[in-house]
């Protein structure tokens, strides 16, 4: 009988360690966040091709990666899964970069599928390699969404419908035909307006007309050659801030002032943005105050531990303002120090308000 009972022992030890082994070779669920680069130069040589994720298992064993340029499949393999320190508040995952080997290859549309083999998960995505890029946009408002700590790396930034941004160097500004942008998903092509401001640089304009979501930039020119963005740009929508209301327009130092109106904080679309669920972006709100001669400016944050941010209710519809004591304040529109006289309004993001007239006695 205690041969018996030792031998079933044994049977049902045998049997959990491998029902705990089948469950350990199980992958977790990975979810790939974004290239390191969207667009990549043209390599002599094999080369690594990057992207960021997180729960990716890094038994190099379980994956199977394919890539393709649209007609056929180049050899590539997974070289190393690098989990870094950098993570986030809403999830215990760290980021990992992970890296593929790749033969030497030119221009074209290329196209990275990611499969999982022992769940079965497949993820794709498409990059870019074009013969010429550039690094620096310098946009209307600058809101990051930066993966990572951001070092060695073209920033991510917000782009605004009805915005201009600037091109502040690394592109030659004769000869274009023309800005375009390329629905990274659809590659439906879009022409947006341009011109060479004072110092040189090259600014170009989303217009209200541009679909929200993300693209490719890129400046075609006059001999059919092309330079394109290191990164694909997220277009968000417009929403403008409106003031319907203040509660006065005469006001002595001390006193509140007190804004009524609509979307006078900007709440981004994080849907948009591979960091959705991971992090909270925000653009901050600014209070300005303009005389004849220069403006004032009062920062609301973008963020719950920044300075005056509770000065905006929850639902951006009332924002108040103690004006400050004549013996801390620098809103003044005389030499005297006596008064400021003028108009108010909000910056939102990438967006002003209408603005209303103010007067304020000290």
């Amino acid at each position: 009988m205690k041969k018996l009972i030792f031998v079933v022992t044994i049977l049902t030890g045998i049997l959990f360690y491998s029902c705990s082994s089948d469950e350990e070779s199980i992958s977790p669920t990975f979810r790939f966040l974004e290239f390191e680069k969207d667009v990549l130069l043209p390599a002599l040589n094999e080369r690594d091709i990057t992207f960021f994720a997180i729960d990716f298992d890094p038994n190099i064993g379980n994956w199977e990666i394919t890539l393709s340029d649209g007609q056929k499949n180049i050899p590539v393999t997974l070289s190393q899964v690098e989990t870094t320190r950098f993570g986030w508040v809403n999830t215990e995952s760290n980021l990992q970069r992970i890296y593929i080997k790749a033969p030497a290859f030119g221009n074209g549309d290329y196209t990275l599928t990611i499969k999982n083999n022992t769940t079965n998960q497949i993820y794709s995505d498409t990059f870019l390699v074009r013969g010429d890029i550039f690094t620096n946009i310098e946009p209307t408002t600058i809101t990051s969404y930066t993966i990572g700590d951001g070092t060695n790396k073209t920033p991510d930034y917000l782009y605004f419908q009805n915005t201009s941004n600037t091109i502040t160097q690394g592109v030659t500004t004769n000869g274009i035909e023309r800005v375009r942008l390329e629905n990274a998903t659809t590659f439906e092509s879009f022409t947006l307006g341009h011109e060479v401001n004072t110092n040189g640089f090259l600014r170009f304009d989303i217009p209200l007309t541009i679909p929200v979501g993300t693209y490719f930039l890129s400046i075609v020119y006059n001999n059919g050659l092309s330079t394109y963005y290191e990164k694909d740009i997220v277009v968000m929508e417009q929403k403008l801030p409106k003031i319907n209301a203040i509660n006065k327009e005469m006001f002595v130092e001390g006193e509140t002032l007190t804004i009524t109106g609509e979307a006078l904080r900007y709440f981004v679309n994080e849907e948009l943005l591979p960091t959705n669920g991971l992090s909270t972006i925000r653009t901050r709100t600014d209070l300005i105050f303009k005389d004849q001669n220069r403006d004032f400016q009062f920062s609301f944050g973008a963020y719950e531990d920044d300075e005056n941010f509770e000065n905006i209710n929850p639902d951006a519809t009332e924002l108040s303002f103690k004006i400050p004591l004549k013996s801390e304040s620098f809103l003044f529109s005389d030499r005297d120090q006596t008064f400021f006289e003028g108009e108010v309004f909000i910056r939102s993001g990438a967006y002003e308000s209408n603005s209303f007239p103010v007067r304020i006695n000290y």
